[in-house]
């Protein structure tokens, strides 16, 4: 390694601005909040009530966390005591930041969003995974059970965050739907 090499990583002016950087830089963190997480809301294009639920994400650090995007990255099925991989879900898909028309990434500070996971609608069987519809083949359209799913966070200036979540749906039961960590 040359003296400049050397010079450069004990440099008291760039040890500061690591230390700084390591202190400032975004954090990110995946949760449910009861409060905040089930929606009711009629959809508009097929006049049905639905139940949404969302995962929040907030911005633990100093700094913003630039072009955020949210992926279901995995869905299991509670089958015979154990979770299998779902078999018609075989690609990463990105999720949708609520209240917002379309997948675009986006910046978050400390004021928490929320990532649409899934959603059932009063009169269906049916838990749907708040993805684009069938993109690469996937299966996104689920009957009621017990899920085990896989959420990530990834932004440009930050690390992924990944977070497990179990969903529950009972049959007939539209008000059933429920989110919560897995442990």
């Amino acid at each position: 390694m040359s003296m400049e090499a050397l010079i450069g990583i004990f440099n008291p002016l760039n040890l500061i601005k690591s230390v700084l950087k390591f202190f400032t830089k975004p954090r990110l963190k995946i949760y449910y909040d009861p409060k905040e997480t089930y929606h009711k809301a009629v959809e508009v294009i097929l006049n049905k009530l639905g139940l949404f639920c969302h995962v929040m994400v907030v911005n633990k650090g100093k700094e913003t966390a630039k072009n955020c995007l949210g992926e279901l990255r995995k869905i299991q099925i509670l089958n015979d005591g154990r979770f299998d991989d779902a078999s018609g879900y075989r690609n990463i898909m990105r999720l949708k930041w609520a209240h917002e028309k379309d997948y675009s990434p986006k910046d978050i500070d400390e004021i928490a969003k929320r990532l649409d996971v899934c959603y059932v609608f009063k009169g269906e069987d049916l838990v749907h995974f708040f993805t684009e519809k069938y993109p690469s083949g996937n299966q996104t359209d689920f009957p009621p059970g017990t899920y085990l799913v896989t959420v990530r966070v990834r932004c440009d200036n930050t690390s992924p965050v990944d977070k497990k979540f179990l969903i529950k749906y009972d049959s007939r039961n539209f008000d059933s739907l429920r989110i919560e960590d897995y442990k």
